[in-house]
């Protein structure tokens, strides 16, 4: 009686291992998602490149984008921290910075479960404006007045850097 057990038990392992079980899953790599591989050293790079470790030029990022870029993200030379509630009217921001130029406004809520609407224009509403639950980075001329309204008081907090 054992006999037949191990048998029976021979004979479903072989067709199992014949009908391919276990099969090892494999994940689909798709083109896009291996844009920064580099086969040359086996690993991730922060920047699309080829088997030969050369920069693919394709990729969007060229020097004038590089140069822009480093340009915007360069350390501003002044800075000035604003503190200000938002409520159900609108509430206008302008810069506060004495330089010509700003490079950044980051907003910060102070209340996560109370969102402010952030707008260009003084029609805001809280249907049409943007809204910032945390944090906000955004780059915006000096002269574009910023306009926020929130259907509770909420407290917020504006980062400007300039030059």
């Amino acid at each position: 009686m054992k006999k037949y057990f191990v048998l029976i038990g021979l004979f479903i392992g072989c067709l199992m291992l014949a009908s391919g079980y276990p099969r090892t899953i494999e994940t689909q790599i798709l083109p896009s998602a291996t844009s920064g591989w580099d086969e040359s050293i086996d690993n991730w790079r922060p920047i699309a490149v080829d088997s030969n470790g050369k920069l693919i030029t394709g990729s969007g990022a060229d020097s004038a984008n590089i140069a822009s870029m480093s340009d915007a993200l360069s350390n501003p030379l002044e800075w000035k921290v604003s503190v200000a509630s938002v409520t159900s009217t609108i509430s206008t921001f302008t810069s506060q910075l004495t330089s010509d130029t700003r490079r950044f406004v980051a907003i910060k809520n102070r209340d996560a479960f109370k969102p402010i609407y952030l707008g260009f224009d003084n029609a805001i509403t809280v249907e049409t404006g943007l809204p910032i639950n945390d944090t906000l980075y955004i780059e915006v001329p000096k002269d574009v007045p910023l306009y926020f309204i929130s259907a509770q008081e909420v407290g917020i907090v504006l980062l400007e850097g300039g030059r």
